[in-house]
């Protein structure tokens, strides 16, 4: 009984794993930085971060607002996938439309 106790205690804490929104926004703003060809993630804002609701097997959508320090702006988003067991989770390749502003 102990033994048995023992292991359903370990495989619910060895659950999905999934990162908060704060969490994500640094591996966003250096992939998207990466995407869009800036020389590094410090000429770039990442704001508006939005989770949308998980998935059945846990996926959840990210959207969010890329702003360059020359002023471009990117409405994108990721798909953030949990992780299993000792895996952390990851997120996609973000995919990003310029937003036209009119100055």
């Amino acid at each position: 009984m102990r033994k048995t106790l023992s292991l359903l205690s370990m495989l619910a804490l060895a659950g999905c794993s999934t990162m908060s929104v704060n969490e994500a926004i640094v591996p966003l703003q250096t992939e998207t930085a990466k995407m869009i060809g800036l020389a590094s993630s410090d000429e770039l804002t990442i704001s508006n971060v939005k989770a949308g609701e998980p998935d059945k097997l846990g996926a959840q959508q990210l959207t969010y607002t890329a702003t360059t320090t020359k002023g471009r702006v990117f409405n994108c988003s990721s798909v953030q996938t949990p992780g299993l067991l000792a895996s952390p989770p990851t997120l996609s390749s973000p995919s990003c439309n310029p937003v036209q502003v009119h100055q």
